[in-house]
């Protein structure tokens, strides 16, 4: 379908590398579509189309206009001779934060979400790194870890200004930098396995090093420096060169350096604020982040420097009233304009998305933002060596659609997601089936994944559950489906997932309740259904590294290799130790005889599916023993 434009000059970049993705193609002449365009100066987006005519009114950044197009290019492929939209935004920065922890996205993987999001409206988007771009005269920052380049990020800016997307470099100045503090050439900086060394001259030349690679690779003069999570500051290296010292004394002597270095760079630091609530709550039993009970003092508040904009972050609470207390801290201690809220889409915990928990926990935070006029919001996406990132889009619809009607609306947010992406949302939705056979939102398919076929360390937990008539259903839901586009690929994974357990998840279950009945006969269906085990696993293998190899780059896919490999392993095992024992040639299986225990002490039956299994890793399912 061929469109002309007019009074687009600046957006034309944008519209061509969006015109494959909504199969258009731009002409000056001869059109099916003339659009003519028009910037205001307010936050407003109004689409009418009359025959060959139509018009787009926008403000406040390019994304508008591109949302506008898509949904103007998508009444027209409809057939509509005359359709209008009229939104008017409510914030004025939103986007998504992306991880690049275990899996680092291709380039082009990144330019395909930025489309996405300029379609949806999306302003805003977060490379989050912490040891995954190249510093100059630092070849174990980020080594064999898949790091960007300069050039790299450099492209992927100059992508996202042309579709209005503004570029935000996410970095780790005291935190989360266990990846790189490993190494001995990270000796001199090192406090704890992730934490940095705080007064070290060492360590703030590595930030100088940091802060001047942000300024050369991005256009943007924000850098979100992280700064979260570091409840073990000044209790490793520091604590014998230094002997003990307040926490928050050393916590605030860092910050207050590293927002000076930001600001000789030209730069305008942001950080996650938990911190601030974990050091002033130190003495509250069982502190949680954001705890509502947690009061700062004027000794605190005197401590807490200017010049950096907090972010909230929270993706655990339903209940509207917790966000309304926390933005009502964070407006006194901070003001209004300089808090921004991170809700998340949940990625993180376990092999598919958690899109249920997700969506209950993002939309009273952002109720309460709306009434407490916040206006700038991230959803932040962590995780990608499991889930997919790319699936986190269906999620964003929310963020986006709630932003330009005010509220939230499911069906306009599929919608929105359907006009963005060429896809069906409910299809996407189906991604999450691996997760729940005990009919909660709680994740069970890393457990359940990597469960020892002879150890069975979650075998109690899940003893009564019927997972062999759950994933059954579950696959055939999933073989229904429509046109997956760009979804394909990560759609693929989790549908081999869902057929692997269909036999895997309580083979362990069911092995030793055959081997308990003493009946040897009981044990041969499971000498075969190891070998169907183990086709399943390759196949599982197979599409996620296909999905893997599109969407990421290489660099850490040598840990699934590690542990689909000791999987299809273990499962060898098992058919040689029951075949073994049925031929008589052991006595017994060992492992089989042993009592199965809860992974945790579990007084109450009704907890044992806990939040243990959102976090939980491989080595705690896989075996009782230390992986060397």
């Amino acid at each position: 379908m061929k469109f002309a434009f007019k009074q687009a000059d600046g957006l034309l970049g944008g519209i061509s590398l969006l015109a494959q993705d909504l199969d258009i193609t731009l002409v000056n002449d001869h059109a099916d579509v003339v659009v003519s365009v028009e910037e205001r100066g307010k936050d407003i987006l109004s689409v009418t189309l009359d025959g060959r005519c139509a018009r787009i009114v926008y403000g406040g950044g390019k994304a508008r206009f591109f949302r506008g197009l898509a949904f103007l290019v998508d009444a027209v492929k409809r057939g509509e001779k005359t359709y209008t939209l009229s939104e008017s935004p409510i914030f004025k920065l939103n986007g998504a934060m992306a991880s690049t922890g275990g899996a680092v996205m291709k380039v082009s993987t990144v330019k395909t979400m930025l489309r996405k999001m300029a379609l949806m409206g999306l302003n805003m988007y977060m490379l989050y790194t912490e040891d995954t771009y190249e510093i100059e005269g630092r070849p174990y920052f980020g080594y064999m870890r898949g790091r960007y380049t300069k050039e790299e990020i450099r492209e992927i800016d100059a992508y996202a200004l042309a579709l209005g997307i503004e570029l935000i470099p996410c970095i780790q100045v005291l935190g989360h930098l266990a990846s790189h503090l490993k190494w001995d050439a990270a000796a001199a900086y090192r406090d704890t396995a992730s934490v940095m060394l705080v007064g070290a001259d060492e360590t703030y030349r590595l930030i100088e090093d940091m802060l001047k690679t942000v300024k050369e690779c991005f256009t943007t003069k924000r850098v979100h420096v992280g700064m979260d999570e570091t409840k073990d500051v000044g209790l490793g290296t520091y604590l014998k060169l230094n002997g003990y010292r307040p926490q928050e004394d050393i916590y605030f002597e860092h910050l207050g350096r590293v927002i000076k270095m930001a600001e000789a760079e030209g730069l305008e630091p942001m950080m996650w604020s938990d911190m601030f609530f974990r050091l002033a709550g130190k003495d509250l039993s069982r502190l949680n982040d954001y705890d509502m009970r947690v009061e700062f003092t004027d000794e605190i508040k005197a401590k807490i420097p200017k010049g950096i904009q907090q972010v909230f972050w929270d993706y655990y609470q339903e209940d509207e009233e917790y966000y309304r207390v926390n933005l009502k801290k964070h407006h006194d201690l901070f003001g209004k304009k300089d808090t921004l809220f991170a809700g998340g889409i949940w990625l993180w915990s376990g092999c598919g998305p958690l899109f249920e928990r997700s969506v209950r926990f993002s939309i009273p935070a952002l109720n309460v933002c709306r009434e407490m006029g916040v206006k700038e919001i991230i959803a932040t996406i962590w995780g990608g060596n499991e889930s997919d990132l790319i699936l986190s889009l269906a999620g964003l619809a929310w963020y986006a659609d709630y932003e330009y009607k005010g509220g939230f609306d499911l069906d306009s947010a599929k919608e929105c997601f359907r006009v963005a992406c060429n896809a069906d949302y409910d299809d996407i939705m189906k991604t999450e089936l691996c997760q729940h056979p005990n009919g909660d939102l709680m994740s069970l398919s890393r457990a359940l994944l990597h469960n020892d076929p002879l150890i069975g360390l979650v075998d109690k937990h899940i003893r009564d559950l019927d997972t062999v008539t759950y994933y059954k259903n579950a696959c055939e839901k999933m073989m229904s489906h429509g046109h997956l586009g760009i979804f394909a690929e990560a759609y693929d994974v989790t549908l081999k997932l869902t057929s692997l357990l269909e036999n895997k998840a309580n083979f362990g279950v069911r092995l030793k309740a055959a081997y308990d009945s003493g009946n040897k006969e009981a044990l041969l269906p499971f000498v075969t259904e190891c070998d169907v085990i183990i086709e399943k696993m390759r196949a599982f293998r197979e599409a996620h590294y296909k999905a893997w190899m599109l969407h990421n780059k290489p660099f850490g896919w040598e840990v699934k290799d590690i542990h689909y490999g000791a999987t299809i392993a273990r499962f060898e095992t098992a058919k040689k130790r029951i075949a073994a024992y049925i031929a008589g040639e052991i006595d017994t299986i060992e492992e089989l005889a042993e009592e199965r225990l809860y992974l945790i002490d579990t007084p109450n039956e009704d907890d044992r599916f806990g939040e243990m299994f959102l976090w939980m890793q491989f080595s705690k399912y896989a075996t009782a023993a230390n992986l060397l």
